[in-house]
């Protein structure tokens, strides 16, 4: 019997299999615990983007309880890069059998780094003892503060959770496709290794908006404009929560960036600076705002949606108030077959730019763009006058 059993794993190991998949009687060397494939899909391009954006991740294991296990981490650095190989996964070793829950927090850079950094970052807090006391916050560093005013670009942020295939009918084409769902818990069994997916979210959006003048369109200065956004989204709980809690501030956030474009209808060029000697030039004014995930928010009145807010500074004058989430939740229009609900797109879209157009001190119709995507809307400002 003992030559018998050795010739069966001889033949299990040349056919490429393992014999700890296959027997669990005296298999104490076999390796226990998860193999970890971390997906960043969940975007408008439903292209799995992990290896290319992300640069760090964090894998916090917890058992059933939601007490802490084991805390794990991988970075990208200029020596190695194992994140931008596509066959990467993470091996958690050494976990006793039974259900776990999964979590992940990612950045484009090692959060020691980040974490070490001056201004606002994104900074966690209880990464030990229970899951509900995972929490991430736009900061201020030193003294982690919870920012109330950001002006600077912020470093990517992504939330992952632990999901699983089910099939699940197509609304458009009537066909059966695997669709990746969130799973409460993934089973670690005796003297095997696995396989689960963690998938990534992105929290981090870009606004890029460009200011133009219909009725004098050679003057329009991004110095003569304040852009904010202000939002009560600088603190997300465990399950990316948006914490909304009576007493968490509200967050204004500026432009990182503001600068002018030219373009000259003499010589149908575009300028970094006005050209001289051309009184046929056209001015516009840019900027940059980076800031947190959006949350819809309809017919919540105890929270206000994220505003978008530019002010004319020489006169004063409001230019715009417009409910942020509500306009750009219009550009899953570009995407019908998808059929996306409003917060699964803004959960998906993560690079927006809204063109105005200005009549003096007021908008008068807006264009959205999404990802520089061949499709835009126009929305017409019915109350100007």
């Amino acid at each position: 019997m003992q030559f018998i059993h050795k010739t069966f794993v001889a033949i299990v190991a040349s056919m490429g299999l393992t014999a700890c998949s296959l027997m669990s009687d005296s298999l104490e060397d076999c390796p226990q615990g998860l193999n970890v494939e971390f997906v960043y899909d969940y975007n408008v391009e439903r292209a799995n983007m992990f290896n290319d954006h992300v640069g760090s991740v964090t894998l916090y294991v917890y058992d059933q309880a939601g007490q802490l296990v084991r805390t794990q981490t991988e970075d990208n650095t200029a020596a190695s890069q194992p994140l931008r190989n596509p066959n990467y996964r993470m091996t958690v070793d050494g976990l006793q059998p039974g259900e776990y829950r999964l979590v992940a927090l990612a950045n484009q850079r090692s959060y020691s780094i980040i974490s070490q950094l001056p201004g606002v970052r994104y900074l966690r807090n209880g990464e030990n003892g229970s899951m509900s006391n995972l929490n991430v916050t736009l900061a201020n560093q030193p003294g982690q503060q919870a920012a109330t005013a950001i002006t600077q670009s912020l470093d990517t942020l992504w939330h992952g959770t632990l999901r699983s295939a089910q099939y699940t009918q197509n609304p458009i084409t009537r066909a059966n496709a695997p669709e990746m769902v969130a799973a409460q818990t993934v089973t670690v069994r005796q003297h095997e290794m696995t396989k689960c997916v963690v998938s990534l979210v992105r929290d981090t959006k870009r606004l890029h908006i460009s200011l133009r003048q219909g009725d004098d369109p050679a003057h329009c200065d991004i110095a003569d404009y304040d852009i904010t956004i202000v939002d009560r989204n600088g603190h997300l709980l465990w399950d990316n929560t948006v914490d909304t809690a009576e007493g968490t501030p509200d967050v204004t956030y500026q432009p990182f960036a503001k600068w002018n474009t030219y373009y000259s209808r003499t010589t149908a060029q575009s300028y970094d600076e006005r050209p001289a000697n051309d009184d046929n030039v056209e001015e516009t004014a840019h900027a940059d705002i980076d800031f947190n995930r959006l949350m819809l928010r309809m017919g919540d009145s105890t929270v206000n949606p994220a505003i978008l807010n530019i002010v004319h500074r020489p006169s004063g004058k409001t230019v715009a108030t417009i409910n942020l989430p509500e306009i750009l939740s219009q550009g899953r229009g570009a995407f019908e077959r998808q059929n996306y609900s409003a917060q699964e797109f803004l959960d998906r879209a993560y690079d927006y730019r809204l063109d105005f157009i200005l009549v003096g001190a007021q908008w008068r119709y807006i264009l959205l763009e999404i990802h520089n995507l061949p499709w835009s809307k126009r929305f017409q400002n019915v109350t100007l006058e």
